[in-house]
């Protein structure tokens, strides 16, 4: 018969409920997105495109969204969001597409804010 390590049980709990927090805690912070970003089905969209899926997505190709000149000039030069590139944009979104019509809210300057929001976003499948 073989064994159970209890501090095995142990730590599989507690990984579990560290990734239900670290979601919870994505969540709440992508609250800081949701007046302009949705995060649902692809069609779904407020004032700015959907995020669900932008990780590995060319940048201003949402079907039926009218992006700025800002951005359509930025996405030639970079052809996909990468986790960094969000990181960036959303710190400070006309340092890095100047002109772009996104701005950003003071909650999401803290770094573990912005990177809670991107670890909700990849996890949203």
């Amino acid at each position: 018969m073989k064994k159970r390590s209890i501090a095995g049980a142990a730590s599989l709990v507690f990984v579990i409920t560290s990734s239900a927090s670290a979601q919870d805690a994505g969540k709440a912070a992508f609250q800081a997105c949701s007046g302009c970003h949705s995060i649902g089905t692809e069609g779904d969209k407020i004032e700015g495109p959907n995020l669900k899926g932008i990780i590995g997505r060319r940048i201003a190709a949402q079907s039926g969204f009218k992006y700025s000149e800002a951005i359509k000039k930025f996405a030639s030069e970079h052809p996909v969001w990468t986790e960094d590139m969000i990181d960036q944009y959303v710190k400070n979104p006309d340092e890095l597409v100047p002109g772009t019509a996104m701005n950003n809210a003071p909650s999401v300057r803290s770094a573990n804010t912005r990177k809670a929001i991107i670890e909700y976003i990849k996890a949203q499948k």
